[in-house]
């Protein structure tokens, strides 16, 4: 997601994750008893939560920016609070 961006709605999150469902199951990358709405329904899932803990990381670059920011009088604020959320993520493991 891009830096102050809106997360993508659900119905769009679903669409991504049927699709991928049928690439996996149809490619034969993936063999399952569950049925493609059941691996669907847990690929959003997952896609949602990487939505939410990437909104919370942004969160936590914004809070320290703000807290740092007489030391950065005239730096770029969008700029500097992405750096902070690439250091955060990478100290957590965390993909962006």
């Amino acid at each position: 997601m891009e830096l102050g961006k809106a997360p993508m709605r659900a119905g769009e999150i679903q669409r991504i994750a049927v699709t991928a469902a049928r690439g996996l199951l149809a490619g034969g990358q993936v063999r399952s008893v569950a049925e493609e709405s059941r691996i669907a329904e847990r690929i959003s899932e997952i896609i949602a939560h990487s939505f939410e803990e990437e909104a919370k990381l942004e969160a936590e670059a914004e809070r320290l920016a703000a807290a740092h920011a007489n030391k950065m009088a005239g730096m770029d604020h969008r700029r500097i609070v992405r750096g902070i959320m690439e250091r955060l993520a990478r100290e957590r493991d965390f993909p962006l």
